[in-house]
């Protein structure tokens, strides 16, 4: 049972977090986890998986141009119908706190929709960190830009990279049940 992690990661700032995403899917025995830019990716690639998890940096609230070129490559995976059913996730990453990680997240998802796929919500426990950092639509994080092209690159914070570590994990356990 496959679960594909697919990023359109501009500045590595989105395969970081995508990557935890990846990580937490792993812990669910029984699935392959395959981790990889849209750049490398065919769209039938997607016919195997039981589950996609994609995310996008944001550029004013919207998915970046890589992951654009990406979604529009997938009309005949849409007209054969070959994803109704799949098990869908999102992340997103943004430099600012009103970068838009919730319009990316919610952007990211209208093309699940339209192929039929069953979308996982980013639901957890309510605790601090979540009240903070979570976000209802898929996993997200706000990573600051760097100051200057030597600055070592800006990550993900703590709280973030272990709130998309439980979603992909809950990604990957839903479309096993589901899938089984």
């Amino acid at each position: 049972m496959k679960i594909l992690v697919l990023h359109g990661s501009m500045f590595g700032h989105t395969e970081l977090l995508g990557n935890a995403i990846a990580e937490g899917a792993k812990l669910v025995e029984g699935v392959e986890v395959i981790f990889k830019s849209v750049d490398e990716t065919e769209p039938d690639e997607l016919r195997d998986a039981i589950g996609i998890i994609w995310g996008s940096s944001g550029i004013f609230g919207e998915p970046s141009p890589k992951m654009a070129t990406f979604l529009s490559k997938l009309g005949q995976l849409w007209f054969t119908g070959a994803l109704q059913g799949k098990v869908g996730g999102v992340f997103a990453t943004a430099s600012t706190q009103h970068g838009g990680v919730e319009n990316v997240c919610k952007a990211l998802q209208t093309p699940m929709q339209h192929h039929g796929m069953v979308i996982v919500s980013n639901t957890g426990p309510i605790n601090a960190d979540r009240a903070q950092y979570g976000n209802p639509y898929g996993a997200t994080a706000v990573i600051p830009v760097e100051t200057s092209k030597e600055a070592p690159m800006n990550k993900p914070n703590d709280s973030e990279i272990q709130i998309a570590k439980e979603y992909g994990k809950l990604v990957a356990e839903t479309a096993k049940k589901l899938h089984s």
